[in-house]
């Protein structure tokens, strides 16, 4: 098993916590490529290490692309209710839009420890 770390946004955190997140979309790197099912992630909100949360991994998803991610089964509850084209926006604003369309889209389910 090992331990990754992550930084996320407040909002995501929050919901985490409530359970209305359990899966976590990344851009496919070096180190998202590493992560399996049984370790661990450290979610720290930016800006604020007294808050963050461990989770265990439980299934590792990889999209080709956001039309292959949109069309799987497993956006439900985690896209947290956005349109295709705000949770598409909500990429490119957060990794830049060239690096997501020439990026594989990996989705990290986890529990809560």
């Amino acid at each position: 098993m090992n331990r990754f770390e992550y930084r996320i946004y407040d909002i995501v955190y929050e919901n985490i916590i409530n359970n209305k997140k359990t899966i976590e979309y990344r851009l496919l790197n070096d180190k998202s490529e590493r992560i399996k099912p049984g370790d661990e992630i450290l979610f720290k909100v930016i800006d604020n290490d007294n808050k963050s949360i461990l989770v265990n991994v439980t299934k590792k998803y990889i999209y080709n692309n956001i039309d292959e991610l949109w069309n799987s089964n497993n956006t439900s509850n985690n896209i947290l209710n956005y349109s295709k084209e705000e949770f598409t926006n909500t990429l490119y604003d957060i990794f830049g839009k060239e690096k997501v369309i020439n990026s594989k889209i990996v989705g990290i389910e986890f529990k809560k420890i």
